[in-house]
């Protein structure tokens, strides 16, 4: 499943809304383009922690995830077909 669009809840209630969105760059030595996978805050752009990325792509309703001594909970999940360019 892939999952594209996000929305965790952390202990003070506040809402995560995060977006999956590719980015592509041209590597001019090796004259290709290079594409990674980024989370963003879907208002803001702004790039949520990195070091829980991974744990995000593998999401599931309900899952906790530990970051820091602060807990989020997966509140909802979209798979959307439509790929977001940064």
């Amino acid at each position: 499943m892939k999952i594209n669009q996000i929305i965790l809840q952390d202990e003070k209630l506040n809402l995560h809304k995060l977006v999956k969105v590719k980015d592509t760059l041209l590597d001019s030595a090796k004259k290709m383009h290079v594409s990674n996978w980024l989370w963003i805050y879907e208002e803001s752009s702004m790039f949520f922690n990195f070091e829980i990325w991974e744990e995000l792509d593998n999401a599931y309703l309900n899952k906790i995830i530990w970051y820091k001594n602060t807990y989020f909970k997966v509140i909802k999940i979209n798979k959307n077909s439509q790929i977001r360019y940064s």
